[in-house]
């Protein structure tokens, strides 16, 4: 789901720019937070928010999160706060445990559809 409201907290709300829910979290109803998240980075998003939102996405039970740097082709795929891999090039980016079958190689991400524009990422 692309950019959905997420209410992390009863007074904190987020809006990922995309959100992976599961079959059995979308009949749940509202106030459902997703197993995966991407954040799409660009040079005005400053660090220490990007580390807060970080701490708040896995403080409420979120399982991945992918931050994506699209100037930098990276992407740096969270399984914790903790377990952090930084994917370049030819590495492949992984949504497991959540999603153990999606993965894409960052070139793969970041490459031109139409010899101008990058990919999109959904």
């Amino acid at each position: 789901m692309a950019e959905p409201d997420v209410m992390l907290t009863a007074l904190q709300m987020r809006r990922p720019d995309i959100a992976y829910f599961t079959k059995k979290q979308g009949r749940q109803g509202e106030d459902v937070i997703p197993a995966f998240v991407v954040q799409v980075l660009s040079e005005t998003d400053q660090a220490y928010r990007i580390e807060e939102k970080i701490v708040e996405y896995f403080k409420a039970g979120v399982q991945v999160v992918w931050n994506i740097f699209p100037d930098a082709a990276v992407v740096y795929v969270y399984t914790s706060r903790k377990q952090v891999t930084i994917c370049l090039e030819e590495d492949v980016c992984s949504a497991a445990p959540v999603l153990p079958d999606f993965s894409i190689r960052v070139n793969d991400l970041f490459a031109p559809t139409d010899g101008e524009n990058p990919a999109p990422i959904a």
